[in-house]
């Protein structure tokens, strides 16, 4: 009768089901009583919120840079055109420029202090992990950062302006515009979550891949399907002209693509030779 051969170990002496070479599951050492852990949570809770409130009293401290910032191709836009109807943005209550700086400080406070948050969130469960997962979650968390704030960038560098350009002319001759400070946050915030989020597709389509859920060949194959789905969402999510439309649809093609070499490596480096 032969041997069954068990789990292999990795270098580290753990096997895949985190027991390592001695019969010592790695969990069991870090594992704390419930009481340490409401503790730690608790702990951890005070940090983040600390986090936030710092970061929004410094967004707060910036926030007519920050409003300017987002509102800059607007003003370039009208600014670029000897079209006189549209005027500077404008406020119809005394309480919308604080509503506005408010939330601009708010969501500027958020990104500042997401790297820290989530540093918090990974030390907190990091102990409930194998080894191999703590190996996969920490490039998958900064990379998904990364990911949402070139998004964000690439919305405020390259397509607002387009889009800006593009939906100040659908009025017509006859028509003067109104824009309120609230109406242009709105909007500008709304891109920016749209592109930042749809950004995040080649860290999904890679963890997808690391899990064995997809490969290479999956994605090649349903190609077709990846290009009509980014035009319909496209025109789901932006406002309704091509210019904006195809400014998402492009860059999650692009994306598409840039996620099948991916998965391509990933698959490869998971069964060698059989890729």
């Amino acid at each position: 009768m032969t041997d069954q051969a068990g789990p292999t170990a990795d270098e580290d002496g753990v096997t895949e089901d985190g027991v390592t070479e001695d019969g010592v599951n790695e969990l069991d050492e870090e594992r704390l009583p419930f009481t340490e852990h409401l503790r730690e949570l608790r702990t951890r809770t005070i940090r983040v919120t600390a986090y936030v409130l710092v970061s929004f009293v410094v967004a707060w401290t910036l926030r007519i840079d920050i409003f300017n910032w987002v509102t800059a191709p607007y003003e370039s836009a009208i600014l670029g055109s000897d079209d006189v109807r549209f005027p500077d943005l404008s406020y119809i209550s005394l309480l919308e420029p604080i509503v506005v700086y408010l939330k601009a400080s708010l969501t500027c406070a958020v990104l500042i202090s997401a790297p820290m948050v989530l540093t918090e969130a990974w030390l907190f469960i990091a102990p409930g992990l194998y080894k191999t997962e703590k190996r996969l979650a920490a490039p998958f968390l900064f990379f998904s950062i990364f990911c949402f704030v070139g998004g964000v960038l690439f919305c405020r560098y390259t397509v607002m302006q387009l889009a800006i350009d593009v939906l100040l002319q659908f009025a017509g001759d006859p028509a003067s515009g109104i824009i309120t400070m609230k109406e242009y946050f709105d909007f500008a915030l709304r891109l920016f979550l749209v592109f930042g989020v749809f950004f995040e597709l080649p860290v999904v389509i890679s963890f997808a891949a690391v899990l064995g859920l997809v490969t290479h060949k999956t994605l090649i194959k349903h190609w077709r399907f990846a290009v009509i789905g980014s035009v319909i969402v496209g025109a789901m999510l932006t406002p309704p002209d091509p210019i904006t439309q195809l400014a998402l649809a492009v860059p999650m093609v692009a994306l598409y693509a840039i996620s099948i070499v991916l998965a391509f490596f990933i698959t490869k480096a998971k069964s060698p030779g059989k890729a």
